[in-house]
């Protein structure tokens, strides 16, 4: 970590450029960088200024001497100097100087876009005029700004270049679009429909204020959700728990009175580089003041949050990365034939992208055969969909599906029972695993059996994909991420949902409340090979029946909830610094009347009782039968809502997280996602039994906000 200063845009005025640099610590007689100091500057350095010369002989030097030091971006007013951009401004550079510009475009220098992390944990995108909407969506919605750097750095055309001509109609290129009309409003306009804004962004190109006579040029919308520094001349917006923020101080013709770069302090660059260089690429993390790295792994999208490979977790060797990439299949549902089971691999045949190989395994074909027949009466495509024999009790035919696929799905519970083969089968293939357990003794029997093989092989094994415990390791994670990383946090988390159980569900249940002692012996070994974090504090505690805190913006009781959530909870916190020093979370169902909270404590205890007595346990599973589980009209009336309330260095933040029908519906599509996450997109180096939130974290929050989960992160 390091200084890191943001420019805006100079256009033409070398003096004030200079200024700004000594005034950061630049030697003044020829404004050599100081070495913990990296320079960010947003373009436009060119037009309008007396010197335009100038200003590029400036940042020349620094390219020259320090460019690790240097990142120069982009802007409108120099593209018309390149193939591609358009001719607008009427005084033109000096054919040297329209030849230096595209020298440093040819070989890498000036780049398109750039990310940092800063000390607080946010991550921002940086760019000339900004990424909008539109545009974002264009690059396939990259979940992390890291991932966006490097997309906008490989020049997408028309993309790139649009927006002079095309007016201010939201799809403006990140040369070009408009604070208030394309990039603040489009952003406040989707996140108050529902969508997630990814990332913050810094940009230079337009304000929505007039600084000399500190007028407002933007609608109420905006000027609501903004704050001004008139003095440094930044604009802040805040979109969907994101800040948006503005930086260039309109020089015009005469130039700025007075204005001053965004000093960002301990602050980590996400995507740094040459464009055309092997040594450094784009993604990888690089430390202002640091020199590039040789042969540094690309993150894929970015570091963790946390800016640390999570405890025990490496990545898998580029070489394991094609032998997976070559595989005949790249997401395999094992299980279709149940009732969840069913219900991915209708999400998978609704929403699996196009050019998607996947298929369906099981060991009973003709089953299988009806599950493909019931798809491609919906789906015609999937009458083709391949079926693949698998058997737990056959560990050949188990080797032989891990090893033909990138991502192996498992919906075969009870897992304690029938899980752990074919998880094994994908730690030793090296196939990432994932599965909606919700069974504590298998995730730490797993973890002890299988997790070194995992890390060896590079495996991905991810637990806990369905409403256990998605939304609540999520929600923690986001919650977390707009807190200070460097004293104590809580967070406490209130779930209230409305549904009704399947029978593979209330097997699980039941067969996991019959082996406590079992889960006993599991835990005790996971915790004696699972190191604890040095120097930091996890706590998870039950806690008891008490009134729901009123700064949940929930009314009634909190009943406690022995579910797996708060497990993954506290493992996401010990592999990830982000959570803080000192970290305790705890969970609770919300109840708005005592005696139904006192009902509900009541009924689970005697449900716990009746699971240790066998021919009583058989008994209850008969009467729902697995495969089966509740109508579609009874999973359209169902619903979940998953609040968390985070405190920390005197901040409190609120995060919601809701849905439709929990245990099946949104089950099923996190799932699903989780699986199609894990095949596509670009997430952090991780390998082993990990959660959730350190395998995918913020593109797993982006597919399911898109897939119609509503994800709340509001700053209180």
């Amino acid at each position: 970590m390091g200084r890191v200063i943001v420019i805006g845009d100079v256009g033409g005025f070398p003096d004030q450029l200079s200024t700004a640099l000594i005034a950061a610590g630049a030697r003044r007689k020829d404004l050599r960088l100081p070495a913990d100091l990296t320079v960010i500057q947003v373009g436009d350095l060119v037009d309008r200024g007396p010197d335009s010369s100038g200003v590029l002989r400036i940042v020349a030097g620094r390219l020259d001497d320090q460019p690790d030091q240097w990142i120069q971006l982009l802007g409108n007013h120099e593209s018309q100097y390149l193939p591609g951009g358009d001719h607008f401004f009427p005084e033109r550079l000096s054919k040297d100087d329209a030849r230096l510009l595209r020298t440093w475009w040819a070989d890498g220098r000036l780049r398109v876009a750039a990310a940092v992390r800063t000390a607080d944990g946010d991550d921002y995108l940086l760019s000339h005029a900004g990424l909008t909407v539109a545009c974002w969506q264009e690059l396939g919605e990259p979940a992390t700004a890291a991932a966006a750097a490097r997309l906008l750095d490989e020049r997408p055309e028309p993309m790139l270049w649009r927006g002079f001509y095309t007016g201010a109609d939201g799809k403006s290129g990140p040369l070009w679009a408009e604070a208030g009309s394309e990039l603040y409003g489009e952003w406040l306009s989707f996140h108050a429909t529902g969508g997630f804004v990814p990332f913050g962004q810094i940009h230079g190109h337009s304000q929505v204020v007039g600084f000399r006579d500190r007028s407002w040029r933007c609608g109420g919308k905006i000027r609501q959700r903004a704050t001004v520094d008139w003095e440094a001349r930044h604009v802040r917006v805040r979109a969907g728990g994101r800040v948006l923020i503005g930086v260039d101080p309109k020089h015009g013709r005469s130039g700025a009175e007075s204005w001053r770069p965004l000093e960002l302090d301990d602050t980590t660059v996400l995507s740094f580089g040459q464009r055309s260089g092997d040594d450094v690429r784009s993604g990888d993390e690089v430390r202002p003041g640091d020199e590039a790295r040789t042969g540094a792994a690309a993150t894929a999208g970015g570091v963790l949050r946390s800016g640390d490979a999570p405890a025990g977790a490496a990545a898998g060797t580029a070489g394991e990365a094609t032998r997976r990439a070559d595989r005949p299949y790249d997401v395999v549902l094992f299980g279709a034939t149940g009732y969840t089971g069913g219900l991915t691999a209708e999400y998978l045949a609704h929403h699996a992208p196009e050019g998607c190989r996947w298929a369906l395994a099981g060991r009973d074909q003709a089953r299988l055969a009806a599950v493909r027949d019931r798809l491609a009466a919906a789906v015609p495509g999937c009458a083709e969909l391949p079926l693949l024999h698998a058997d737990s009790g056959d560990p050949a035919s188990l080797a032989a599906l891990a090893a033909s696929a990138r991502v192996v799905i498992s919906t075969v519970g009870p897992y304690v029972l029938h899980g752990e083969p074919l998880v094994a089968a994908c730690a030793s293939a090296g196939t990432d695993y994932v599965d909606l357990t919700g069974e504590p003794e298998f995730i730490d029997d797993i973890y002890v059996r299988h997790h070194a093989a995992a890390v060896a092989s590079g495996a991905r094994l991810v637990h806990a994909c369905g409403f256990d415990s998605v939304p609540h390791d999520l929600g923690v994670y986001l919650t977390v991420g707009r807190l200070p990383a460097d004293g104590p946090i809580r967070v406490d988390g209130h779930v209230r949902a409305g549904g009704t159980v399947s029978g593979g569900t209330l097997a699980s249940a039941l067969l996991a409340f019959s082996r406590r002692r079992e889960t006993a012996r599991a835990g005790r070994e996971r915790r004696a090979l699972d190191p604890r974090p040095a120097g930091r504090r996890i706590r998870t505690p039950l806690g008891g029946l008490r009134r729901v805190h009123p700064d949940s913006g929930l009314q009634g009781w909190s009943v406690p909830l022995p579910t797996v959530d708060p497990q993954i909870v506290g493992r996401s916190a010990a592999a990830l610094e982000r959570y803080g020093p000192d970290f305790a979370y705890t969970h609770s169902a919300a109840v708005r009347r005592l005696p139904v909270a006192l009902a509900g404590l009541a009924g689970a205890a005697v449900l716990f009782v009746l699971a240790q007595l066998g021919p009583v346990r058989r008994w209850l599973m008969r009467r729902r039968p697995g495969g089966q589980g509740p109508s579609a009209e009874q999973r359209a009336k169902s619903w979940f809502t998953a609040r968390f309330v985070g405190e920390g260095g005197g901040r409190r933040v609120v995060t919601e997280v809701s849905g439709g029908d929990p245990g099946y519906g949104e089950t099923a599509k996190m799932l699903a996602e989780s699986a199609l996450c894990l095949a596509f997109d670009e997430l952090p180096p991780t390998s082993g039994q990990v959660t959730t939130a350190v395998a995918m974290g913020d593109a797993l929050a982006a597919r399911l906000v898109n897939a119609g989960l509503r994800i709340e992160v509001e700053q209180a």
